[in-house]
């Protein structure tokens, strides 16, 4: 009887597989180069030999359940991608199911890379202990995936999860997807950079801020990171920013409180180095855009799976929808 499952994390810049059982353990955790800019067929033969790679380390794939992968981007049921993967070019339209099945003769799975992020901080991480979760991926942009009663939930098409398109500000900062004021242009990274740009002239500081003073002299030498770090020696100019991107967050997490109620929110990427400020501010004003019998059955706590929570989360997909 299988026991084992096979999880792939694709990202734009690399790829991860490992074998995992259903605790969580992992095995012949292997990374490599996906080299997207080679286009679609070139990503699925990375897929591909990384696949051959990890059951050559196991032996064979007699114990092997089935292929999880989390992808950027939406992939259909049948395992057409459909788009949203901007950082793989050639990507959309491929099938992606097929050939590893007809190869390897192992079942296919797969889900947004953010959702299955999700499902590993449900099953391992900072929501192992309830059942309803949402988990934010605040990164370059923000993602988003949902856990219902213990499993995913992928929506049509595998396109749930799109909240970094919340809108949190009426005819605001214009969004890549084409829309406006969405959460994602001021809360993710590169929010954060252009918030920082473009905002040091009109603010007036009771002290001196070395942020501001960088943002006007040095713009393209502001990063999110250095954000956090100024704001964490009490820069003026970095507090008022975190509290600017923290409220548009709110109205965001706000919106997904009233939609879902979930037991808990989880906060994770690149930006949350510096969770506690974040949270603490967030904290002060979600409950601004929530109903409060909502709020006060739900948390807000930084995510915990770690840098492998991609590539064990595909793998847990497996599981949850292959198993009995």
């Amino acid at each position: 009887m299988p026991t084992s499952a096979i999880g792939i994390d694709l990202g734009g810049t690399n790829l991860k597989a490992c074998i995992m059982n259903k605790t969580g353990e992992f095995r012949h955790l292997r990374r490599r180069p996906t080299q997207a800019q080679k286009g679609g067929p070139a990503v699925l033969d990375t897929i591909m030999r990384m696949i051959e790679t990890v059951l050559a380390d196991e032996g064979g794939s007699g114990g092997i359940l089935g292929v999880g992968i989390g992808s950027p981007g939406f992939v259909d049921e049948d395992g057409t991608v459909l788009g949203g993967a901007q950082n793989l070019p050639g990507w959309e339209g491929m099938q992606i199911f097929e050939p590893i099945k007809s190869k390897f003769g192992l079942n296919v799975t797969a889900g947004n890379d953010v959702t299955v992020t999700a499902l590993a901080e449900s099953c391992f991480g900072a929501a192992k202990e309830v059942k309803n979760s949402v988990t934010l991926a605040l990164g370059t942009g923000i993602g988003a995936g949902i856990v219902v009663n213990g499993k995913v939930y992928k929506g049509t098409h595998g396109m749930a999860g799109e909240m970094g398109h919340v809108i949190v500000e009426t005819n605001g900062r214009q969004c890549t997807c084409g829309l406006k004021g969405c959460v994602e242009q001021y809360a993710s990274g590169t929010g954060i950079v252009n918030v920082a740009r473009e905002m040091c002239t009109s603010f007036t500081p009771q002290k001196p801020s070395t942020l501001a003073r960088i943002a006007l002299e040095n713009p393209s030498g502001i990063t999110a990171k250095l954000v956090y770090e100024h704001a964490e020696a009490d820069d003026p100019y970095a507090l008022y920013i975190n509290d600017y991107i923290c409220h548009k967050l709110s109205i965001a997490i706000g919106t997904i409180l009233n939609s879902l109620a979930p037991d808990r929110i989880i906060l994770g990427g690149g930006i949350m180095k510096s969770h506690e400020l974040i949270i603490a501010t967030v904290n002060k004003y979600t409950p601004r855009y929530c109903w409060n019998s909502i709020w006060e059955r739900c948390d807000i706590v930084p995510a915990k799976a770690g840098e492998n929570a991609g590539v064990l989360g595909a793998a847990a997909l497996v599981f949850e929808e292959m198993e009995g």
